[in-house]
């Protein structure tokens, strides 16, 4: 992907770093981002208004954060860690699978 896309100031970077939250008190049910918030509402909006009209009689409450701290990274590099989690998770079941 080109700079444009994925970098810092990206479009595609600001959707990931943009997080919907849906909390009760302290404690996050959901943290979900922008872009695949979108596309779930896009896909299924009856299922979105659903969930959204059950979640606020049930109290819960909702957040936009704008560049979480905590999604700060490029989608590169979220890319390249969840592929070496499933290498490393696919190794330990191969290997736990040999030693039986």
């Amino acid at each position: 992907m080109s700079e444009h896309l994925n970098g810092k100031n990206g479009w595609f970077s600001a959707l990931y770093r943009t997080r919907v939250k849906v909390h009760k008190d302290d404690t996050v049910i959901i943290n979900l981002s922008l872009i695949f918030s979108l596309l779930a509402v896009g896909s299924a909006p009856w299922v979105a208004v659903a969930g959204l009209i059950a979640a606020l009689a049930l109290g819960y409450r909702f957040s936009v954060v704008r560049n979480d701290p905590d999604f700060g990274g490029s989608f590169d590099e979220v890319m390249q860690n969840a592929a070496r989690n499933v290498k490393s998770a696919v190794d330990s079941v191969v290997e736990n699978k040999e030693e039986e």
